[in-house]
Parts: structure tokens; sequence; C-alpha cells
């Protein structure tokens, strides 16, 4: 127990995720663990050591997430980079990612200090954008029109083989994870999380003929976008990253070298998730 180090990490915009996080804490301190707070939450709770996101620098025993999806995809990228696996603590609306609730904070306490878990592997993708640098991405990452009132014209090629091009509001690529995100909005289909593919996605076509393209995961996609005088378009990264572009720029995207790694207390039953949660989203 004296080498289990945990992080937590929690969305500051929903106030008891601070009061959640403040419980686990405890009770993995007192059971000989050490527990590192994201630096705003220990700043909040005083226990614990200190630390942001981006300092971490070696494996840890896991990484806490308090929030919905959006909060622990953040998190997703440096536990992926040091091979830290995640465990999300659902207190948003979607939890499509997420392992449990705070009704079970107890239970989720016991079983990660017993190591009492499996942890699912899945697929990323890597983009690297001239100017901006490379980025490890779970869901999806798009190049879209962003704030700008006319369509943008985005040509997608697979292994230098021209995929189409868009006129539209954009292309979005998407992992199996992120077929259920933003992808299944803009009309992709929903894929397993246990394939590894690229999903090619036209969003909001005038080409009504273009639908989305599955690809092997092998695949290295490039998008080229060039917007017109001064309109700025975006890229889009897991919805939490936005880059401005005004210039001619060509983004490639491969698959990442790296695996997210989910703790799971028990085995995932991904249809029927998908079905919970669609039935959730038709409740007005």
């Amino acid at each position: 127990m004296e080498n289990s180090v945990y992080f937590l990490f929690a969305n500051p915009f929903k106030p008891d995720t601070i009061l959640a996080a403040k419980d686990l804490a405890e009770q993995l301190i007192n059971h000989g663990a050490d527990v590192v707070l994201d630096a705003w939450l220990h700043d909040k709770l005083g226990i614990g050591r200190g630390m942001s996101l981006h300092e971490i620098h070696r494996p840890m025993s896991a990484i806490v997430s308090f929030g919905g999806d959006g909060t622990l995809l953040r998190t997703i990228p440096t536990a992926a980079e040091h091979h830290i696996p995640v465990l999300g603590i659902n207190m948003g609306h979607i939890g499509f990612l997420m392992e449990t609730d705070i009704h079970h904070l107890s239970e989720a306490a016991e079983r990660l200090l017993r190591h009492e878990y499996d942890v699912e592997q899945r697929m990323m993708l890597s983009a690297s954008i001239p100017g901006h640098g490379d980025f490890l991405i779970m869901n999806d990452i798009s190049l879209m029109r962003g704030q700008n009132p006319s369509s943008v014209e985005v040509i997608a090629y697979a292994n230098d083989e021209k995929i189409f091009r868009v006129h539209g509001d954009g292309i979005l690529i998407s992992t199996p994870t992120g077929t259920t995100g933003y992808s299944i909005s803009a009309g992709g289909p929903v894929i397993s999380p246990l394939l590894d593919c690229i999903t090619v996605i036209p969003v909001c076509s005038h080409v009504l003929h273009q639908r989305p393209v599955v690809l092997p995961p092998d695949q290295i996609i490039k998008l080229h976008m060039a917007p017109e005088g001064e309109r700025t378009n975006q890229i889009s990264m897991d919805g939490q990253i936005s880059i401005p572009i005004k210039e001619k720029i060509e983004v490639t995207i491969k698959q990442a070298d790296k695996r997210a790694r989910f703790i799971r207390f028990s085995k995932q039953q991904f249809l029927c998730r998908l079905r919970k949660k669609q039935a959730e989203w038709s409740i007005e």
C-alpha cells in the first residue's frame, strides 16, 4: 500500500466534485496511500500533495477523475504518456466513459487499494499540426469552419489516396471510442471500442452522397484546409483544445503508439450501455 500513489483530478466548475474528491482522498490516505491532488484542488482541501496534471513525470497507480466525460478526457493524454490507468467517477450528464459514481466511493477506494480491477485499453490517435505540435487524441479531431459563417473546403486523404473533398462545416476524424460522441451527432456509425479503426466523417457536406468512411488503423490520414481571405477556421480536439486557423494547413493523423487505459470494476457491456445512454438522451 505504501507504494500506491493516486492523482485526483476534478471539474472546478462543479462544486460537488470537491467534496467527493475530499471523501476519496481521506479514505485512501487513511489506508496508507500517497494522494496527489490537482493544484487548485489541493489549495481548496489542504490534504495530500499538490501538483498540476502536466507536472506528472512518472507512473502512478491511477488517476481518478471526478466530473463527466469532458473532465476525464482532459486527463487521458497525460495518463497515456505515462501508462497510467484512469478511473472515472461520474458527476456529469453523459458519463459514457465513466466507471462508477459518488454513491460507490467506498467500494471504489477498496478496490483501488486492493488492485481489484481490470484495465481496458483503447486506441488513440496522434495528430501533427504544423506550427502547433503533436497531440494525443482519445475521441476525435475536427477541421471545421468555426465561427466563420461560410462553408469550408477540406480535402481528406488516406495513405495519399483521396477520400473526398468536403464543402460544408468540415471533417471529423474519430476513434471507435469517439463514435458515441460528436461523431454520432454528425451521422457517423457507432463502432465498438474493442475494434481498432479510424472513421472519417463529412460534417454537413453540400455533397449529399458523401458518407462516413471507416478505415484500417494503419492508414495515415492527411487533411488539407485553406481558409479564404481573412476568415478563420478551427481545429478542435476532444472538445478540449481549439486552435484557430487562418493559413493553409495540412494536418497528419494516425494511430497513436500510446493507448488509453481505463480501470474497470466489471465487464464492459458496450451495447447495453449504448442503449441506456440513448434512452437517457431521448428524455426531454
